[in-house]
């Protein structure tokens, strides 16, 4: 059992239901889930939506804010598994020399990620100097994983030399080729490096990367003092990766060969996630908050004036959580009655070879409104979204600090590490706090009470900077409890859900239209116009 299932924060299973009373604190509907995986067999996807519904009244037009959770169980064996194309970027510049160790950690490294690769996956190894060069297979292109071709390539990997430039671009622009000569639909790169982007003409990386976004993931390893954190970090962000630091080139073997068995698991591609209002609203902004925070608000695309979608990386048993902001407006509603805002739902691409054979979804999830008098229940924030605005702030502050640092502005850096502190210890996020000592002696983490270091590694500087993209998973309290000190909000009129007379589409109960034809459905009676969309 995955540490996510094992926690307090599982989904509900069980039909999706807007009468359920206010939970976590969050005020009505409140952690509604979608489980589709209890009593049944098999690959399944499950969705909730967790808010707090309640918005004044009186404040007119609004956001609504959301915290919307996926996650997928059961896509190992039992799914149709998409074929998978691996290619392992190595930096063979002259740098990776000195000390010694770097080299040969990127050899074994590179032996551990090909160990990994499962039986029949395309794959090749890059040498990465001020141009890009496959070494494995010799031919050029790609070879497919078995003992002879991995063996063969494990022989290649260990001669890996290093003398030339650096040429980052160069590198990802023939990872995007091979990739793209492959019918492979799950498709990744890892890459290693120890310095900075210098040998590719200014915008070149800027311009691989636009053309690299659509066709693979890219997960990423800086090794040494003198890489680039932002670049690194720009990297993994646009190419839907993570990156991270070599904290000590003893360990990059087993990172490498965790960052592949990752991608192997990986079995599912086509995912996409859809939000359609109600008519005249609009969606404010869809940010992914874990396991990174990543704004997708500007890359969805628009169906019709009513609907946004977004695709997703790749999936393999995980979660991932997103931040949604509905823009409501209280003109012609009912006052203290739930209203569906806007509904949310996953889709996924039906053919079998790209991994999606068998595979359940959840039905739709509501975001609601509630509008209301009482200044109580409009201010309460569910914990969920308490807890990622935390995180957010925490990954601007360090961003900060690192600014404030680079520009020789010491003092300053110092106020934003003591904040970054404060709100890691906040969240729980030993990993930030580790990282943080690195920069800063810590008297009192609950108050952000710290002192500088006398000498600051750039690998201490970088390793944190490059984590503040990472985010803490919320580890709050069960969905189905109050929060402490809070009263529960009534409850909304129970009753089953309700179809809709024109296209089928199933409603809860309290829903005044249909999502999908925008019948009335409300105190009218089924079926009365509501209205051209």
């Amino acid at each position: 059992m995955s540490e996510e299932r094992a926690g307090t924060d599982g989904a509900g299973a069980g039909p999706a239901r807007t009468d359920l009373p206010a939970a976590d604190g969050g005020g009505p509907a409140a952690g509604r889930g979608a489980g589709t995986g209890e009593g049944h067999d098999g690959p399944a996807i499950t969705l909730r939506v967790d808010q707090n519904a309640y918005l004044p009244a009186a404040a007119g037009r609004a956001e609504m804010h959301a915290i919307v959770r996926v996650e997928a169980q059961g896509l190992g064996p039992a799914a149709a598994r998409a074929a998978a194309c691996e290619v392992i970027v190595i930096d063979c510049s002259s740098s990776m020399t000195w000390p010694p160790t770097k080299i040969m950690a990127a050899r074994k490294a590179t032996v551990a990620a090909l160990s990994a690769l499962r039986k029949g996956t395309r794959f090749a190894v890059v040498r990465g100097t001020e141009r890009a060069e496959v070494v494995y297979p010799p031919t050029g292109g790609v070879a497919v994983a078995g003992p002879d071709t991995k063996a063969a390539a494990t022989h290649a990997a260990m001669k890996l030399a290093a003398v030339g430039g650096t040429a980052i671009g160069t590198w990802l622009d023939l990872a995007r080729r091979l990739h793209t000569e492959q019918p492979a639909p799950l498709r990744h790169t890892l890459l290693l490096t120890d310095g900075k982007n210098e040998s590719d003409e200014p915008g070149h990386l800027a311009r691989v990367l636009d053309e690299c976004a659509s066709c693979f993931t890219c997960d990423a390893r800086g090794i040494g003092d003198d890489w680039d954190a932002a670049e690194l970090k720009e990297i993994a962000r646009r190419l839907r990766g993570r990156a991270d630091a070599v904290l000590d080139d003893s360990d990059l073997p087993a990172e490498f060969a965790a960052m592949t068995r990752g991608s192997m698991a990986r079995a599912l591609t086509g995912l996409r996630l859809r939000v359609r209002t109600r008519a005249g609203g609009a969606v404010g902004l869809v940010k992914q908050v874990y396991p990174t925070r990543l704004d997708l608000t500007g890359e969805g695309t628009r169906p019709d004036s009513r609907t946004w979608e977004w695709s997703t990386a790749p999936w393999a048993d995980e979660v991932r959580e997103y931040h949604l902001c509905v823009l409501a407006d209280p003109e012609g509603d009912a006052q203290d009655e739930e209203i569906e805002l806007a509904e949310v739902e996953l889709s996924l691409d039906a053919d079998p070879d790209r991994g999606a054979a068998g595979i359940r979804l959840p039905a739709a999830q509501s975001v609601l409104v509630r509008w209301t008098d009482d200044p109580l229940l409009s201010s309460r924030i569910h914990p969920r979204l308490a807890h990622y605005g935390t995180d957010d702030a925490l990954g601007l502050t360090v961003t900060a600090a690192y600014d404030a640092y680079m520009a020789g502005e010491s003092q300053q850096a110092l106020e934003h590490w003591g904040r970054a502190v404060r709100l890691a210890h906040q969240l729980g996020n030993e990993k930030m706090l580790d990282r943080l000592r690195g920069l800063v002696d810590i008297v009192n983490a609950a108050a952000g009470e710290v002192r500088l270091r006398e000498e600051i590694r750039p690998l201490d500087l970088n390793s944190t900077m490059v984590l503040s993209d990472e985010s803490s998973h919320f580890r709050g309290p069960d969905p189905g409890a109050p929060a402490p000190g809070l009263p529960l909000s009534p409850a909304a009129p129970a009753g089953p859900d309700v179809e809709c007379p024109n296209c089928k589409r199933l409603a809860p109960a309290t829903a005044a239209f249909c999502q999908q034809c925008n019948t009335t459905l409300g105190p009218g009676g089924p079926g009365t116009p509501a209205g051209a969309v």
